[in-house]
């Protein structure tokens, strides 16, 4: 019994030591918020990937390109490749989604809880490169008739 309360008390003062040290850092470098970031894409191509012939099955999915606009000009391309995992219920697709602009990538994973062709898409930013180097944070899909409009929250 002493032999177990040692080794509870000795994870304790590691894991509070652990807590203190992460607050502590977290402090130290506060994430800077960056504004946010609103680009329209129009679609180049869309491609149905399917598995097998019949009924919509879990692994199918799409893959499709467009141009960024942002600002009113031509700003580079996005890519997106999304994939259903569940198909009855309540239907779920996941992307990948990456908007490779003039100074930078901002690569986006993204989830549509929604059978809808015109769903939103709600996005986690990963990261990214360039201008966007070490970016964070979330974002908003909305497809359109002719490709989609996205407002993007960033971090640093």
């Amino acid at each position: 019994m002493r032999k177990l309360t040692a080794i509870l008390s000795a994870a304790a003062i590691v894991t509070i030591g652990a807590v203190a040290g992460a607050q502590t850092g977290a402090s130290a470098s506060p994430t800077a918020p960056l504004p946010s970031l609103s680009l329209t894409t129009t679609m180049i191509s869309f491609t149905p990937v399917t598995v097998a012939s019949g009924p919509l099955k879990p692994g199918d999915g799409y893959v499709l390109a467009g141009r960024i606009m942002l600002h009113g000009k031509a700003d580079g391309l996005a890519t997106a490749a999304c994939t259903w995992t569940v198909v009855k219920g309540p239907h779920l697709r996941v992307c990948t989604i990456d908007y490779a602009m003039n100074n930078g990538l901002i690569a986006t994973t993204g989830f549509i809880n929604s059978p809808a062709p015109g769903a939103p898409v709600t996005l986690v930013v990963e990261g990214g490169t360039g201008a966007f180097k070490d970016v964070r944070g979330y974002g908003k899909l909305q497809p359109t008739p002719t490709g989609s409009g996205v407002t993007l929250f960033l971090t640093k």
